[in-house]
């Protein structure tokens, strides 16, 4: 097991840290000053921001662990800790003892279990964690149903109806059935298994919240109930994901705040607020897309070299200082942008240089990937400029 900082919880007293059974339940317990009497407080991230960085600091956690040599030799939960205000993590080592028969083993270790429970010799080894043959790939079983639970604030991706109306004598026999005859709930076309209503609600709600580059995560990773230990999405794979949905949520000065799919698709190919109407114009290089509004902030995993660097900004969308109402993208950052201009020119741009936004747009920032806007029907529209 790799090293890790051990963090004193009272450091740093007026940071709130919960814990995965918190966020799932939505409330937390504290102690009143005054009375002394336990009472309940709504355990929700401060943003969405702090949420996915939450999700992007748990992975981190493992990935650091991997390129360790090491892996996670346990399944328990309880240990790592999350910031409500900024998402940030810590991990409070919480393996020892011993083993706890849930929904985070992978059903490589589970059958594992069964064998060993099977000779009565083995009946001690079967309890002890330490001697089940953890793996990268059970880690990456163990990060995806961790996240499902976190996002989706449920328990296991296994439990719709065809579990829930099924009596288990004991949590190996529930396990064994997982692993044996387990069916994703949220699996596309799958009706054996869906989601009970009234019991599962929050899955439900929360699963058409997210985009669908989320949701596709998960139904990769728990295909064929999660014995297919080659589609099982690596660190890597969740942190490209993780990035995206930070690129791809969206505020407003109206104080709306969520995902681009939450936007109005307009006819013309801009995107509309759907609380007071702004418009978001799309960049796209063909794959992937970048939305561009008044006060929007790009970063350098969208226009610079790294693309997990998600904090240092590259761009501003800024007013035109001689042209009122005419909007640009400004260059922040060190590298130089080449950009098709209204003129047909194309010329370079430099830090603290920028493009006007006009439909037929082109640019390449420093990766070379060419971007464009292109409205349909061309016409002027708001504030962007027609050649």
């Amino acid at each position: 097991m790799m090293a890790v900082k051990q963090i004193d919880m009272n450091e740093k007293k007026e940071t709130v840290w919960v814990s995965l059974q918190e966020i799932c339940d939505e409330t937390r317990l504290v102690r009143d000053p005054e009375t002394g009497r336990m009472m309940k407080k709504p355990a929700s991230f401060a943003s969405m921001k702090a949420l996915l960085q939450g999700a992007f600091r748990f992975v981190e956690f493992f990935e650091q662990l991997h390129r360790e040599g090491s892996v996670w030799e346990s399944d328990a939960a309880d240990g790592f800790r999350f910031s409500l205000a900024t998402g940030e993590m810590v991990y409070e080592d919480s393996s020892a003892g011993p083993l706890i028969i849930n929904e985070f083993l992978a059903p490589e270790l589970v059958e594992c279990i069964k064998e060993r429970m099977a000779a009565p010799a083995s009946a001690e080894e079967a309890d002890n964690a330490a001697e089940l043959p953890f793996t990268v790939e059970t880690d990456r079983y163990f990060m995806a149903v961790f996240l499902f639970e976190y996002f989706f604030h449920t328990g296991s991706p296994f439990e719709g109806k065809k579990m829930v109306n099924r009596c288990f004598l004991s949590p190996l026999e529930k396990e064994l059935f997982r692993a044996e005859q387990g069916q994703f709930c949220m699996d596309i076309g799958e009706n054996e298994n869906t989601p009970v209503k009234g019991i599962q609600d929050k899955l439900i709600h929360y699963w058409e919240e997210y985009p669908e580059m989320l949701r596709k995560m998960f139904q990769r990773a728990f295909m064929d109930g999660g014995t297919l230990c080659e589609l099982r999405p690596t660190e890597v794979d969740w942190k490209q994901v993780l990035v995206q949905l930070m690129m791809d949520c969206q505020v407003c000065g109206c104080g709306f705040r969520g995902f681009s799919n939450r936007l109005l698709p307009q006819e013309n190919g801009t995107l509309r607020c759907p609380v007071c109407g702004k418009t978001w114009y799309v960049l796209t290089d063909g794959m992937n897309r970048i939305l561009l509004a008044e006060g929007v902030k790009l970063y350098a995993c969208q226009t610079g070299r790294d693309a997990f660097d998600k904090d240092t900004v590259t761009a501003l969308v800024a007013e035109n200082r001689n042209k009122k109402g005419l909007y640009g993208i400004k260059n922040v950052s060190k590298g130089v942008w080449r950009g098709l201009f209204p003129d047909g020119t194309t010329r370079e741009i430099k830090e603290g240089q920028g493009i006007p936004i006009w439909n037929g747009m082109q640019v390449r920032f420093e990766t070379g990937e060419e971007w464009r806007l292109r409205l349909t029907p061309e016409r002027k529209t708001g504030n962007i400029e027609e050649v």
